[in-house]
């Protein structure tokens, strides 16, 4: 293998070619499965080549960046256990069969059953009695087709995380996934790479309040809106999801019974989220209060442009 870098890094080109072969991806899925590591012998007796030096040749590729060797046998090293967690997780491979499905969790305006299907890396939520909430969101602009009616929003989720749940599982699951990144987002890591994430508000100049704006295609005034200043992840939302990092929030909801990685009730959970006050008070510079109510208590978080919270009252 090449040694790249002085600095240890391989090339992304080097990187990547250096998986373009069936036995080097089948030697990092068996010593990802092995709970410890494996001799040459070992690993040799558990793919299907018959020729030892073909395969001492690929085990060579992968040394020195994607697998390591020491007095205990080989072993994924850190690039290796990335490599063997995309592969597992589906999200560059996967594409489950998941047809529009009809759960039990309820909409948070009309009682109606939701809808559910995968699509696209993410669990797409649907109303088949309501109005859309959005006619476009994250990994939705500029999309070749717009969503179906009753389009309520998207929580990402890995296609691994279809397998061995039913629909209902896995709609909690993608809920709970969801929060964890938006947690990520607002103490400036990206869920994906860990770099640092930059946040916004923006607010739509001419909202209308009646349903979904034909201006912004939102039911919200102000929306959220981060991206990685490393890697391609970048995320959308109405703005108080993009605030549930802040402690005000956190502690409001907790203090209510709200758990928002694991609530008793989704519905409850979302109806939080999306009836919420929002005062447009300035749009050069945007400044914004937000006004939460649970059980008959109110939060308001002031926010500005950057998704800051510069003020918080009850």
């Amino acid at each position: 293998m090449t040694e790249g870098d002085p600095d240890g890094r391989l090339p992304p080109d080097e990187a990547f070619a250096a998986l373009g072969d069936e036995v080097r991806v089948g030697i990092l899925r068996v010593l990802g499965d092995a709970a410890e590591p494996l001799a040459f012998s070992e690993l040799y007796d558990r793919l299907p080549v018959e020729d030892t030096s073909r395969f001492n040749y690929h085990l060579g590729e992968l040394r020195g960046h994607f697998v390591r060797k020491d007095e205990a046998g080989y072993a994924l090293d850190h690039p290796g256990r990335r490599v063997v967690e995309a592969i597992r997780s589906g999200a560059v491979t996967g594409d489950p069969d998941f047809e529009r499905t009809s759960i039990d969790d309820r909409c948070p305006a009309c009682d109606e059953r939701l809808e559910i299907r995968w699509r696209d890396g993410s669990i797409e939520v649907f109303c088949p009695n309501c109005r859309s909430r959005w006619e476009r969101s994250s990994n939705r602009v500029d999309a070749a087709e717009g969503p179906e009616s009753g389009y309520l929003g998207r929580l990402p989720f890995p296609p691994g995380g279809i397998r061995n749940r039913e629909a209902e599982e896995a709609f909690r699951a993608a809920h709970a996934w969801t929060v964890v990144e938006l947690l990520a987002v607002g103490t400036d890591i990206c869920p994906r790479c860990a770099a640092t994430v930059e946040t916004e508000l923006d607010a739509c100049p001419d909202h209308e309040d009646d349903g979904t704006c034909s201006n912004c295609r939102s039911s919200f005034a102000v929306v959220f809106r981060a991206s990685c200043a490393n890697c391609p992840y970048h995320a959308g939302s109405a703005a108080a999801l993009g605030l549930l990092s802040s402690p005000a929030l956190l502690g409001f909801m907790l203090d209510h019974d709200l758990d928002p990685l694991s609530p008793r009730s989704v519905r409850r959970f979302d109806r939080f989220f999306s009836e919420y006050d929002e005062e447009i008070r300035s749009r050069d510079p945007l400044r914004a209060v937000l006004t939460f109510s649970l059980d008959g208590d109110e939060l308001a978080l002031h926010v500005d442009g950057n998704g800051d919270i510069v003020d918080v009252s009850s």
